[in-house]
C-alpha cells in the first residue's frame, strides 16, 4: 500500500513538472517583431574603463551591461558573454586593458548607431 501511494505521488509530481514547462501558445513569438531585424553588437570588456562602471552589485556582469544599455533608453533583446578569442595571453591590469570577456547584445536596428558611439562594434 505504501509503495502504491509513493508511486502515485511520484507520477503526479512528474505530470506537474512536465505540464509546468509548457509555453502558452499566446506567448510564443510575442515581442520578436521589434528585434526580428535587430543587430548584434559586441563590446570588449576592460579591466575597469567600461561605460557602466565597476559592477559590484551582481557577480554576473551581464546584468550591469544590460542595465546600462537600458538606462540609455535602448531595449536589449538578448545578451551573452564569451571569452575573448583574440586574447594573446599577455596579462595587463591597466584600467583600459581588455579583461578577456566580450559582451554581445542584440538591440533594435535604430539603436545601433548610438551604441557604436560608446564602444560597441558590429558583429
Amino acid at each position: 500500500m505504501k509503495r502504491k501511494i509513493l508511486f502515485q505521488i511520484f507520477a503526479l509530481g512528474l505530470l506537474l513538472q512536465f505540464s509546468a514547462c509548457q509555453i502558452p501558445e499566446s506567448q510564443v513569438g510575442e515581442g520578436d517583431d521589434a528585434f526580428a531585424t535587430g543587430q548584434w553588437l559586441a563590446y570588449t570588456d576592460t579591466q575597469c574603463a567600461d561605460p557602466w562602471g565597476y559592477c559590484n552589485k551582481n557577480p554576473d556582469e551581464r546584468v550591469c551591461v544590460k542595465e546600462y544599455v537600458e538606462k540609455q533608453g535602448y531595449t536589449v533583446a538578448d545578451i551573452t558573454s564569451t571569452p575573448n578569442q583574440e586574447s594573446s595571453g599577455v596579462v595587463c591590469t591597466a584600467c583600459n586593458c581588455p579583461s578577456g570577456r566580450v559582451f554581445k547584445v542584440k538591440v533594435a536596428e535604430e539603436d545601433v548607431t548610438k551604441l557604436l558611439a560608446v564602444g560597441f562594434k558590429k558583429i
